[in-house]
């Protein structure tokens, strides 16, 4: 699973923005996320550009209804073999990224592009075939959605290799959550395949693979499937969701593993306003409660980003911008603040690394 990839707390974005217009938005990316550019959801658009139906659309015989997909209930072979991009009316963010990035000057160029998609799990929950079926109902179709959501996430990591970058692709999941209830009744010795089956085709590669979850899912049971990267809740009274699985957490950090703090609250649930200094502590301190031996205090800060809890399509522009700028300060303070000996490959006062 190990990558030759540098995220010392990099701040990055976790996909949704405000804007209607995409140049706005790449160039707010490219201004303020320079050092890890992710390409930008515009749920506000298009309705289309929702994480549902920006991938669901693209299954065989799909259909949005504003809640469901409703689709064919079937992958075929040569489905997989052609699965692609979602068009670009459906994502503009990510072809006007594409098409911006070789322009970007050298000195502001990074090495690292972050992509995303809805995960299998919640895709499924949110889809149906004609006869009202969910494929949560029949594994076989499970494991070949994860597999064609898979597809998909490698060709998307591939079109930003081909420009020189190296590339993560988060799947969106926040259903993992409810792994085991009433609205997934599955137990997790059946979703992990699935996600293990999304998340091959970009190891394959050698792009990373990640998990977003922004509620509180069984962590450890995630890592069994072995994603490259986590990403969760971190602020205070969440972030011991993610603690209380450390043993998971070091292990996968050990061998090689990368973690995504959430850190400011997007979801406009305080707390208000965001305070880097303190955050700094606060993060410190959180990193020494997971880090054992092999999973040092240094090693998590070599091997972490930084973002808002969630998508920022409800923030105002002077809090979305407001966001990277307190999210820069923090990674600059706690680089400088902390930075352990062991990372002298890094340096803790260059934003180029």
């Amino acid at each position: 699973m190990d990558a030759p990839i540098h995220l010392p707390l990099l701040p990055c974005g976790v996909g949704s923005m405000r804007h209607t217009d995409p140049a706005e938005a790449v160039s707010e990316v490219l201004e303020d996320y320079w050092r890890l550019p992710f390409w930008p959801q515009l749920p506000k658009r298009s309705a289309e550009e929702l994480m549902i139906p920006q991938a669901g659309l693209s299954l065989p015989g799909a259909s949005w209804d504003g809640q469901h997909i409703t689709w064919s209930g079937q992958i075929s072979d040569s489905d997989l073999e052609n699965a692609a991009l979602p068009p670009r009316d459906r994502a503009e963010g990510l072809y006007e990224l594409l098409d911006h990035l070789s322009g970007v000057p050298e000195e502001r160029k990074s090495q690292v592009v972050k992509g995303q998609l809805v995960g299998p799990i919640t895709l499924a929950r949110w889809s149906r075939n004609a006869a009202g079926a969910s494929p949560l109902q029949d594994l076989e179709t499970l494991q070949r959605l994860g597999a064609w959501l898979g597809a998909a996430a490698a060709e998307q990591a591939r079109v930003f290799q081909r420009q020189g970058f190296q590339a993560i692709i988060m799947f969106d999941e926040p259903e993992l959550a409810s792994v085991g209830e009433p609205s997934i009744p599955l137990p997790w010795r059946e979703v992990i395949p699935v996600l293990r089956a999304a998340i091959e085709p970009l190891q394959r590669i050698g792009a990373l693979a990640g998990i977003h979850c922004c509620a509180a899912p069984n962590w450890t049971r995630v890592l069994d499937a072995r994603p490259n990267l986590i990403h969760f809740d971190a602020r205070e009274g969440h972030v011991d969701d993610v603690i209380e699985h450390h043993r998971a957490v070091r292990e996968h950090v050990a061998r090689g593993g990368y973690l995504g703090w959430g850190l400011w609250p997007t979801d406009g649930r305080g707390p208000l306003p965001f305070d880097s200094k303190d955050m700094q502590y606060f993060l410190a301190n959180k990193a020494r409660d997971l880090s054992f031996v092999d999973a040092s205090v240094g090693l998590i800060f070599k091997r972490s980003m930084l973002t808002g809890v969630c998508g920022g399509a409800g923030l105002d522009a002077n809090t979305e911008r407001q966001v990277a700028r307190d999210l820069e300060e923090l990674s600059m303070g706690i680089r400088r603040r902390y930075w352990i000996a062991a990372t002298t490959d890094v340096d803790p006062d260059s934003p180029l690394t």
